[in-house]
């Protein structure tokens, strides 16, 4: 008969045995609320509304087939800006509310602007009155993600903008910045129908794009608004147990965290990688890999350019704290979706396959080359992870820049996601 001791040295030698070849540490397990999430999250709609199932079904069979018509307007060389804003503000919100009414005006505005395609010009300038960009979308959050990403363009970033942004006064003030954080970290959907995890993410990490970098030049940031946001990310909105950055949701009458891929990606990327507990980071990351999105890096089950980005700059910042199991982890994953994204992603004409995650092909371009970049494919400066040498680098750098400047002008989000793959990632010299 077996002793208990003879089957705790069994136990031991197994867990030896595997940390040995590397396929598993003692503490990379994802938490049940992690595991558990998306599954929650679908009940929780229908405690709110018990047809969400049916209604949401219906809106994305009508969003696919505008997601189509979108598709071919932009390699057909149409200005698609508008389009594009609209199709993402309907995405996030098919994800995030079950308030199907204004879904549906949202797809009613995005069917008229394929019908009748907005001005490009129009499209492109800074609103006179509040001085945000992103004329085509609602929500404050995503006319906010839009303005970031106008700043980080060469005409804008170290010079005065034409109009002030008065529509960022509304959080210009420690009080109000902590109270529209914290209103957008909690979320109750049972209750109100609604996930903030989506607007929690794109708002904490523009607004550190922002305020952490003074810009945009010339407009008056509360000085005390640095300290302020800081104090928010490391004392209240991470996770001590994960060292991850998520959304907590109310269930069941108790407050219950959820680890979020992206908001920790922007978080610790717009920090410099300057975060305690970087050992940890990694940890949680790798525990996490077979999970789908938001927790995990998978859509849908497989992978997909925008989380594989998001997932090497996290072992990127994390690789000198890491430990011999976990970089060889590392290594082995990376690996892995280096040989997808060359295989089944990358395109013979230098895009990428598109994805109905991306905003739009210009997007999807970006986020492969920024994988790709990000690994040090191109560049052996960047190559972390490994000494190999990719021989193909040069055919593929040169395939992607081609299809970039022939697209440049009619990119479906406005050609800055074009403009930063040639300059961060490609070391394109015009």
């Amino acid at each position: 008969m077996e002793t208990s001791k003879h089957i705790y040295l069994r136990i031991l030698n197994v867990i030896i045995l595997l940390l040995n070849f590397g396929i598993v540490s003692y503490a990379q397990q994802a938490t049940q609320s992690d595991l558990n999430h998306n599954a929650r999250l679908q009940e929780d709609f229908i405690r709110f509304n018990p047809d969400y199932v049916k209604m949401k079904a219906e809106r994305v069979s009508r969003l696919r087939a505008l997601y189509a018509k979108v598709q071919e307007q932009e390699v057909n060389g149409m200005n698609t800006e508008c389009s594009h804003q609209l199709l993402w503000e309907s995405k996030a919100l098919i994800t995030q509310t079950a308030d199907f009414k204004l879904l549906d005006s949202r797809l009613d505005q995005l069917d008229v602007t394929l019908t009748h395609p907005n001005d490009g010009v129009k499209t492109r300038e800074q609103d006179s009155l509040s001085g945000s960009w992103g004329i085509c979308f609602e929500e404050w959050y995503c006319k906010l993600s839009a303005f970031s990403d106008e700043i980080e363009r060469e005409e804008n970033m170290n010079h005065p903008l034409k109009y002030q942004p008065h529509f960022l006064d509304q959080i210009n003030a420690p009080d109000k910045l902590a109270k529209y954080l914290k209103s957008v970290s909690v979320s109750d959907v049972a209750k109100t129908g609604t996930d903030n995890l989506l607007e929690y993410n794109l708002s904490i990490g523009d607004l550190m794009r922002l305020i952490l970098r003074d810009r945009p030049t010339g407009y008056a940031w509360d000085p005390r608004l640095k300290d302020t946001l800081k104090d928010l990310i490391f004392n209240q909105f991470r996770n001590k147990e994960t060292g991850w950055w998520g959304e907590s949701y109310i269930r069941d009458g108790k407050v219950q965290f959820v680890d979020d891929l992206s908001s920790t990606f922007h978080i610790v990327t717009f920090l410099n990688g300057k975060v305690s507990d970087l050992h940890r980071i990694v940890e949680t990351t790798l525990a996490v890999k077979d999970l789908n999105y938001p927790v995990g890096w998978l859509l849908k089950g497989a992978y997909w350019n925008h989380n594989n980005m998001d997932v090497v700059a996290l072992f990127k910042a994390g690789w000198s704290d890491a430990d011999a199991v976990q970089r060889k982890a590392m290594k082995v994953e990376i690996q892995k979706m280096l040989d997808w994204c060359l295989k089944e992603s990358l395109q013979e004409d230098g895009s990428f396959k598109p994805n109905i995650g991306d905003g739009s092909f210009e997007e999807g371009v970006y986020y492969g080359t920024s994988f790709l970049g990000r690994i040090g494919f191109f560049n052996k400066r960047d190559r972390f992870w490994t000494d190999q040498k990719f021989s193909q680098s040069e055919i593929v750098r040169k395939k992607i820049i081609d299809f970039i400047l022939k697209h440049i002008k009619t990119g479906g989000s406005g050609g800055s996601y074009y403009e930063s793959a040639l300059k961060d990632y490609l070391d394109y010299k015009s």
